[in-house]
């Protein structure tokens, strides 16, 4: 329900916004689409400093549907309990798929829809950003439950890309596309092996897994490499 919630209310606010540069496209080039290249080649009207101004407005709207799929600090709450209730393919799918629908729609719709507004709030989402890095290592660190902590250091992981995105700079955006792809093999494996383990012994809890090594010793090492991909170890 809470997820639900959370990606209507984005969504439908995103939508006024589609409709909104629909119309836009029909003043300014004669027809109306929604076609995305189309849509690249408005110029709606951006004044610095304006919040109420059509282009910061949009900007907003759209990024705070997308801030959602990301999902960016303050707006994860859902993240957690979405992992937690979901399913091992539903958690796959949400890391794999749907946290990178939030950072592709920045990249391909907000960044190029919306240029100057983007830069000239870029510092928002740095800010942002860098605190959802922190808060959410901070948080994983003392989770315990296996599900919850990959969850908060997925928080934490797409903090990074989306620091990398507003950077405004091709290494930023390089790097970010590339911790999407790292992200998204690296966290999906992780709750692919969660769940695994939670078929066998229905049990999240991390302080009932000690000994593992010595029943599951295969299992244990493929977790071993998994996890140091996900915190970067160097040839991973």
């Amino acid at each position: 329900m809470k997820f639900f919630l959370y990606m209507m209310l984005g969504s439908l606010l995103m939508l006024l916004g589609i409709i909104y540069l629909m119309f836009t496209a029909r003043d300014t080039l004669g027809y109306m689409t929604a076609n995305v290249l189309e849509l690249y080649k408005l110029k709606v009207q951006f004044v610095a400093g304006e919040f109420l101004h059509p282009q910061s407005l949009l900007f907003f709207v759209f990024s705070l549907a997308f801030a959602i799929k990301v999902p960016m600090f303050p707006v994860h709450t859902w993240l957690p309990d979405a992992h937690v209730e979901a399913p091992t393919p539903g958690s796959v799918v949400l890391a794999g798929v749907m946290l990178k629908m939030g950072t592709y729609g920045f990249l391909r719709f907000v960044i190029p829809l919306f240029p100057e507004a983007a830069e000239h709030f870029a510092w928002v989402f740095l800010f942002l950003g860098a605190v959802g890095i922190v808060y959410g290592a901070l948080v994983a660190m003392v989770q315990p439950d296996m599900k919850k902590l990959v969850a908060y250091s997925s928080v934490s992981h797409m903090g990074y890309v989306v620091l990398g995105l507003f950077a405004m700079n091709s290494y930023g955006v390089t790097g970010a596309i590339y911790q999407m792809l790292n992200h998204g093999v690296s966290t999906g494996a992780l709750f692919l092996l969660v769940g695994m383990i939670y078929e066998r012994t229905h049990s999240r809890e991390i302080e009932r897994y000690g000994g593992l090594a010595k029943v599951m010793p295969i299992y244990t090492i493929l977790f071993f490499i998994v996890t140091l991909s996900s915190i970067a170890v160097p040839m991973t």
